[in-house]
């Protein structure tokens, strides 16, 4: 049982001409679960996901800080909290994390009040926290908007919403770019041809979306004020900014925010711009990973006395697969398999019946899956991840966006840039040693492993795509031998 649920969607600031003015908020969540409210000064922090490891060592709370700062502004004193933070929107990446828990922070605090405060005085002070309006508005009220702040004052207009068709595929390279480095990166004067080029464009933009005009989207988006200098600090930005806005199918591309994260908007073949925008990044030596994601109308919400049964009521009943590992013995061959794509569905319910649902309607619309993994309950959810044919593609996409909506998991992300390496053999007595020694291979090669899983005659794990022949080389070499594979 949790006393209250802050969940907060990710969001992406500036898309191009809109420096620092404009923002959108995306359906890609964080969860903050407070179990038990403490005796003031005291904090139990768990937190899971993204940034765990860094965060968790950080003396630093920015959602603390955020809490603690709204409450003393506020004129009471902050109660300690036993508290849960289930994080998926990515660190450094441009998608608002650090906005999430501002927003997140002073939500609860206002929670925690006898008479919560109007929506304009939560928004004026978190503005005044984070520094600039282009994040956190959209992340606290939902939706594309723009906004200004002069420092003391606020102004916003929430636009009308996207088309249900329109797509915001999101491309997170494995690579970070602090705000600070970005905002460095900047130049302090800018020519007058310059400064004209982007009010038009930002004005376009704007009128644009108010008027769902999208033909003009590619133009409106445009940018010369930060785009050309924070495109030269992550590998593959000047190419994907250059290159995504000519797929068939792209109705505009940005930089995400401070980057290196690139937001690219669609209503046709949204996967083809996806494909592309990770497959610069590959070919410039950068790991990256896609989101689908649609414009949240929502903003922050905040639920009180939630439990594990409240989550979702499922319309079949069913469990999780389950993966055997049984025995090996003598490898045969080593082989990959390119065709492959990874999905993950991130902050599921751990409910019976959500996994079942998921699945039937994935094998009732031909989609074969593989390798299928749930993580370790995390506070009353978990995250299930699979395979599918790149071929079927396009259908799981559909399939997964809706149900994580019906279910409000906190996103979906995709990688079309692995491949699956499977070690065979006959009737392998000794599969535990086979797994371990194809583990040691790769691990002194640097190859990371995504999944894994087993079966009598395979051993197969997940890897990057561009780590497939090598690590077919490496195995073949210590299980068969050289040149006999």
């Amino acid at each position: 049982m949790s006393l209250l649920r802050i969940r907060v969607p990710a969001s992406s600031a500036n898309l191009g001409s809109g420096f620092d003015t404009v923002g959108l908020s995306l359906t890609l969540y964080n969860v903050f679960d407070v179990d038990e409210l403490l005796p003031s000064g005291r904090y139990e922090v768990e937190i899971i996901g993204e940034g765990s490891g860094d965060l968790g060592r950080s003396k630093r709370n920015l959602f603390l800080d955020c809490y603690e700062s709204a409450c003393r502004e506020w004129g009471f004193t902050p109660p300690g909290l036993r508290l849960r933070c289930l994080n998926v929107i990515p660190l450094c990446r441009g998608l608002g994390s650090s906005s999430s828990a501002v927003v997140g922070g002073v939500s609860l605090a206002n929670a925690l009040r006898d008479r919560p405060l109007p929506l304009d005085e939560l928004l004026t002070l978190m503005v005044r926290m984070e520094g600039h309006p282009d994040n956190v508005v959209p992340s606290c009220i939902g939706g594309m908007v723009v906004s200004c702040w002069d420092g003391k004052d606020l102004r916003y207009v929430r636009m009308p919403r996207l088309p249900a068709s329109m797509v915001a595929v999101v491309a997170v390279p494995a690579v970070e770019v602090s705000t600070a480095d970005a905002r460095r990166a900047l130049p302090e004067q800018v020519s007058l041809k310059d400064a004209v080029y982007n009010l038009s464009r930002s004005a376009l933009l704007a009128a644009s979306w108010a008027t769902g005009n999208w033909k003009h989207l590619p133009w409106a988006m445009e940018d010369r004020l930060h785009q050309p200098f924070r495109a030269k600090l992550f590998p593959g930005g000047e190419e994907i900014l250059q290159e995504v806005r000519n797929v068939p199918g792209c109705t505009g591309v940005a930089i995400s925010g401070s980057g290196p994260s690139v937001i690219a908007f669609s209503s046709h073949m949204p996967e083809d711009v996806a494909r592309h925008m990770c497959a610069v990044f590959t070919r410039n030596g950068v790991r990256s990973r896609f989101f689908m994601l649609s414009e949240d109308r929502h903003g922050v919400t905040v639920q009180k006395n939630i439990s594990g049964a409240g989550f979702y009521h499922p319309l079949r009943t069913g469990g999780m697969h389950r993966m055997v590992f049984p025995a090996g013995s003598r490898v045969t061959s080593v082989h990959n398999d390119r065709g492959v794509v990874k999905i993950a569905v991130l902050g599921v319910p751990d409910v019976p019946g959500v996994a079942s649902r998921l699945f039937t309607e994935l094998a009732d619309s031909g989609v074969a899956t593989d390798m299928i993994v749930q993580s370790v309950m995390r506070g009353q959810v978990n995250d299930i991840a699979f395979l599918v044919r790149s071929k079927d593609l396009s259908a799981a996409i559909d399939i997964t966006r809706r149900f994580a909506g019906e279910i409000e998991a906190q996103g979906v992300t995709y990688d079309t840039e692995i491949a699956k390496v499977t070690v065979s053999g006959e009737q392998f007595s000794e599969g535990t040693a086979i797994a371990s020694r194809m583990f040691s291979v790769l691990a002194d090669k640097g190859i990371n492993i995504d999944m894994i899983g087993a079966s009598s005659r395979d051993v197969t794990c997940v890897v990057s795509s561009g780590d497939a022949d090598d690590a077919v080389r490496s195995l073949s070499d210590f299980f068969i031998g050289p040149g006999e594979e």
